[in-house]
């Protein structure tokens, strides 16, 4: 069996928290500016995203962009299932299948479409550079058409230029993973490069500054893989109950993105900060379950049999 990346899990399980984080402005009363992270964990999310696409046989495009849909299209229709039985919520099947709702699936389905020649001419030799280009490509971007007083973190289509770049070093570097090992001073890159990011971002706010804290949002992907790499977390990824919830949470990136608007209330705010953990642990909880129904209408609709382990996200040693 193919040994699992566990740094990446774990990268993928401090994504989750730190996204479910920066959306729960509505759970903090008087204390909205600890809902932060959401640039953070997004890097985090499509460096996950790209870390194995660069791995693998070389396969005809149809068939490598259907295994990529297979993976997200199953979770938008459970969420868009759970989101009307539960909450009577209903989705148009416009906005369902262009994933309108959610930026970042319009964007990782564009960035599969342009990763793919890049991944397959000459197996990715030329990934670093057009990685360079790339970077040059948003900084010319960024000065004629973006530099308009606006942050470049709350929407728009800048950001997806960057996220784009920051999932195809997430590309290089998952083909590069057995080169890498844990060093003590990446503990201190990491850090210095979050410090980084945050003075950049409160300094910069809406001038050319804040283009400049994308440098450090480069680091902390790479350096939060590295930390992950440390022997402390394959020593508990190794432990039963820990190791699966380690597991079953870094599954729940996608999910949790869908699903947690519905969950997120502001009636427990007077048990502040217990309100917390609390409504975290419900969109774990209610993600798993979009999983799962997401897993069984992936498994249904092809011709193998169910694979009920999988589906529940039983974790294989």
């Amino acid at each position: 069996m193919k040994q699992r990346n566990i740094a990446i899990d774990i990268l993928k399980f401090v994504a989750v928290f730190m996204v479910m984080n920066s959306h729960m402005a509505v759970c903090y009363p008087k204390y909205s500016v600890l809902a932060t992270g959401g640039a953070i964990g997004d890097a985090l999310f499509f460096f996950a995203s790209g870390f194995t696409l660069f791995l693998g046989t070389s396969i005809r495009f149809d068939n490598w962009y259907k295994r990529r849909i297979n993976r997200i299209y199953p979770s938008i229709l459970s969420t868009a299932i759970f989101a009307y039985a539960v909450w009577g919520f209903q989705e148009n099947i416009g906005d369902i299948l262009l994933g309108k709702r959610y930026w970042f699936v319009g964007c990782i389905l564009i960035y599969y479409v342009i990763l793919y020649p890049i991944k397959e001419y000459k197996d990715g030799k030329y990934a670093k550079g057009c990685l360079i280009l790339g970077g040059v490509i948003c900084i010319v971007a960024y000065l004629c058409f973006f530099n308009t007083g606006k942050s470049i973190y709350k929407g728009g289509l800048f950001r997806c230029l960057v996220y784009f770049l920051i999932m195809l070093q997430g590309a290089i570097m998952g083909k590069q993973m057995q080169s890498y090992s844990y060093k003590h001073y990446h503990v201190l890159m990491l850090i210095a490069s979050v410090l980084l990011w945050y003075a950049m971002f409160f300094i910069g706010r809406r001038s050319w500054i804040l283009l400049l804290s994308f440098i450090p949002l480069f680091g902390i992907t790479r350096y939060l893989y590295f930390v992950c790499l440390a022997p402390i977390f394959k020593n508990l990824y190794n432990k039963i109950i820990v190791g699966n919830v380690l597991y079953i949470v870094s599954q729940l990136c996608l999910e949790v993105y869908l699903i947690q608007k519905f969950v997120f209330t502001d009636s427990l705010n007077n048990i502040f900060p217990f309100n917390i953990p609390i409504i975290m642990f419900n969109v774990i909880v209610v993600a798993y379950c979009v999983r799962i129904l997401s897993n069984f209408v992936s498994q249904t609709f092809k011709s193998e049999p169910y694979e009920w382990g999988k589906m529940l996200l039983y974790r294989n040693k």
